[in-house]
């Protein structure tokens, strides 16, 4: 040995006795958990969280007022309903004497007319349709597409602002699609 160095000792330690040690530690932790979870809700609420709040609403109400009741509690009277005046005013009203019916005229039929739109595009492909419409939108147009089958088969979608009752109405859209570079046409449908 070149160094003086004390021999160890064969003999173990005895291990010390717990007793219980995970338990009271258990303890101890809910404690400062505890302890910890109280001093952040007060420092957060710069109020004890153990006490209630001031304005509770039973120091809202004084003993000296009476309990407000509200329709449709046991006790209550029934709510009256309001009797309106077009029942007197039919013709067997207040007198009671009998009239004649009158005859219903007949009115003329109102003339259908024609529903204009301006007509965009008509794609196959419903993404190039809804690309039209996000576009229009873009300009302030508002437009929707139909989806159509035509006579030989085959889907289109079409992509229409509109209806329109007449010419005048469609020419501020169509000065908007020309500035925007988009031509349109006017298609008239019989509703």
């Amino acid at each position: 040995m070149s160094r003086d160095q004390k021999p160890r000792s064969k003999t173990a330690r005895k291990p010390a006795k717990s007793g219980g040690g995970v338990i009271v530690g258990i303890f101890i932790g809910l404690v400062l958990g505890a302890l910890l979870a109280a001093g952040t809700a007060w420092y957060l609420t710069q109020a004890s969280p153990f006490q209630p709040p001031p304005n509770t609403p039973a120091a809202i109400l004084s003993g000296d007022q009476p309990p407000i009741s509200l329709p449709g509690k046991p006790g209550d009277r029934p709510v009256v309903r309001q009797d309106f005046e077009f029942y007197r005013i039919l013709p067997q009203g207040n007198d009671g004497a009998q009239t004649a019916p009158v005859a219903p005229q007949p009115q003329p039929e109102p003339a259908r007319a024609e529903r204009l739109y301006l007509q965009v595009g008509a794609f196959e492909d419903p993404s190039e349709a809804d690309n039209m419409k996000a576009l229009l939108a873009l300009n302030g147009i508002s437009a929707n597409a139909q989806r159509t089958q035509l006579a030989d088969g085959r889907i289109v979608h079409r992509v229409r602002i509109g209806p329109f009752n007449n010419p005048e109405e469609m020419n501020p859209i169509r000065s908007r699609l020309a500035s925007a570079g988009l031509t349109a046409s006017v298609v008239r449908v019989n509703p």
